[in-house]
C-alpha cells in the first residue's frame, strides 16, 4: 500500500524540474490546446522538409511532425533531447538533433538543407539574435520560409522573462528588421496570443512573481475554443509576434 501510495504521489507531482525555466516549459506541455493553437496558426506556411529550432519537449512538434517528409528537432539540452527520443521513437521521419542557434559551426552541415525552419521562443534566448537569424537563413533553400515567433512589447518585461531567460521582447518593427538584414524577406507578420497580455503584466511586472500557476493553466487549456474565438478581437497588444519570411534567390 505504501508503495502504491508512492507510486500515485509522484505520478501526480509534476516538480521533477528545478529550473524555473524548464519547469515552467514543461507546464506548458501540460497545454495542449494551447500548443495545436500555435501549431495550427503557423501550419499553412510549413512545407515538407523541416528543421525546429529549441523543439524543448515536443510541445508543438507533435502537432507539426506528421505527414512531413522530414522533420529535424533540435535542441541543446541533452534532457530535452532524450525526451524527444521517446517521444518519436517510432516516427522514422523524425530526426533529433543538438544545435545551438547562436553557434554558427551547428548548422555548418544543415546549409540549404530545410524548405521551412521553425523557431518558435527561442530568438529572445539568445544575446546575438543577428547571428541566430542568420543562422536560420543558411539552413534554409533560396525560397524557404522561417517561422520566427518572439515575444512583443518590452513594455511587459518583467519577472516571468528573466526567469524563462529572455534577453528582450521584441516590436513588429524590430523583428522585421532584423528579419530583412539576416537575408529574409518578410512576407506577413501575425499577432498570437492576446488573452494572456493582461496577466503576463499583471504576475510579471506588478506582483513579481517566477513560476505560473499549474492548476490556472489547465483552466485556461480548457477555454482555449473561448480564446480562438475572441483573440483578435480584444483591444490589446498581443503577448507573441510571428514573422514569416522567405529567404531571398541567390543567398
Amino acid at each position: 500500500m505504501w508503495a502504491l501510495c508512492a507510486v500515485l504521489w509522484y505520478g501526480l507531482r509534476r516538480d521533477i524540474y528545478r529550473d524555473g525555466g524548464a519547469n515552467m516549459l514543461d507546464a506548458l506541455s501540460q497545454t495542449p490546446r494551447f500548443n495545436r493553437w500555435m501549431a495550427d496558426t503557423i501550419r499553412p506556411w510549413v512545407g515538407a522538409r523541416v528543421l525546429e529550432i529549441g523543439a524543448g519537449m515536443g510541445n508543438l512538434s507533435r502537432h507539426l511532425a506528421p505527414r512531413r517528409q522530414l522533420y529535424i528537432a533540435s535542441d541543446i539540452d541533452s534532457e530535452h533531447l532524450a525526451r524527444l527520443r521517446v517521444r518519436f521513437q517510432l516516427r522514422p521521419n523524425v530526426k533529433l538533433l543538438r544545435c545551438d542557434l547562436s553557434a554558427p559551426g551547428d548548422f555548418a552541415a544543415l546549409a540549404g538543407q530545410a524548405d521551412t525552419v521553425i523557431c518558435l521562443n527561442v530568438l529572445e534566448h539568445i544575446q546575438d539574435d543577428s547571428t541566430g537569424l542568420a543562422n536560420i537563413s543558411s539552413a534554409l533553400i533560396p525560397g524557404g520560409v522561417a517561422i520566427v515567433l518572439v515575444p512583443q512589447d518590452q513594455a511587459i518585461y518583467g519577472t516571468l522573462d528573466e526567469e524563462l531567460g529572455h534577453y528582450r521582447r521584441y516590436s513588429e518593427t524590430e523583428l522585421r528588421d532584423k528579419m530583412e538584414t539576416a537575408g529574409l524577406t518578410v512576407e506577413r507578420v501575425l499577432h498570437f496570443n492576446r488573452i494572456t497580455r493582461p496577466g503576463w503584466w499583471l504576475f510579471g511586472r506588478v506582483l513579481k512573481r517566477r513560476g505560473s500557476s499549474r492548476a490556472g493553466l489547465w483552466v485556461f487549456d480548457r477555454l482555449v475554443w473561448l480564446w480562438r474565438r475572441i483573440d483578435r478581437a480584444l483591444p490589446w497588444p498581443a503577448v507573441s509576434v510571428i514573422g514569416i519570411a522567405r529567404k531571398r534567390q541567390g543567398l
